[in-house]
């Protein structure tokens, strides 16, 4: 191997270790910075698409059985960041792991986590709302579902919009070399189950979801990376 080419393999392999930076703008520019490097120096497309893709976990534990709420967020953040979700098993729970360009799939986890975490909270505010109140069950369980629904349809209308990429088979591709046997079309199926009968709680729901900042970190101390960057061999 010539010495230029040795020096440049050494940069990326840098630049990818850099790319594990908690910091989320750190992290992508290292990327990128690996990508115009094995440009430089001659590596193929293939090489270069491959190495641009990662996946990122999310920190919350989901049940093992996926609710409607939980995939509306994940339909949301997919077609928001461009990235693709997919749901492995951790301890008899769920984690949500998006899969697509690295730096998307760091700030989609991180989106999640978000968006997660205030909905459980808010909905468990208004739930509690009709403490005492004299409210039926079944009333009490339809208004929380109309204000779920409007709460999720304010919170996914302020997550960035991210610029479409042509990366539907470049997903699809290193889905299909990091996992096997994902069920694929009964996932969309889930997807695709009806909503229930709103009441005026939605609206209620929708302003209260618009309130929610990507920006504020889950922790309090920022994004934590979980980046599984992956190069050729």
């Amino acid at each position: 191997m010539s010495d230029p080419k040795s020096k440049a393999l050494k940069k990326i392999a840098k630049c990818l270790e850099l790319s594990n930076s908690a910091n989320v703008n750190e992290a992508a520019q290292a990327i990128k910075m690996a990508e115009r490097l094995m440009r430089k120096h001659g590596l193929d497309q293939d090489d270069i698409d491959f190495i641009s893709m990662g996946k990122t976990r999310s920190e919350k534990l989901l049940p093992a059985s996926i609710n409607q709420s939980i995939l509306k967020i994940i339909r949301g953040i997919n077609s928001r960041f461009g990235v693709e979700c997919v749901l492995v098993n951790h301890k008899g729970l769920k984690q949500a792991e998006f899969i697509g360009d690295a730096d998307r799939a760091i700030f989609a986890a991180f989106a999640f986590d978000v968006v997660y975490r205030d909905m459980n909270e808010h909905i468990g505010q208004f739930r509690n709302s009709f403490a005492g109140s004299g409210t039926s069950t079944q009333q009490v369980t339809r208004r929380v579902q109309s204000f779920t629904t409007g709460w999720l349809e304010g919170a996914l209308d302020k997550l960035p919009q991210l610029d479409a990429r042509d990366s539907d088979d470049k997903i699809k591709s290193y889905i299909d070399k990091e996992f096997a046997n994902i069920d694929r079309e009964t996932f969309k199926q889930q997807l695709k189950d009806a909503m229930a009968a709103m009441t005026d709680d939605y609206e209620r729901g929708m302003k209260k979801g618009r309130e929610i900042s990507v920006s504020r970190p889950v922790s309090g101390q920022g994004p934590q990376k979980r980046l599984t960057g992956n190069t050729k061999s």
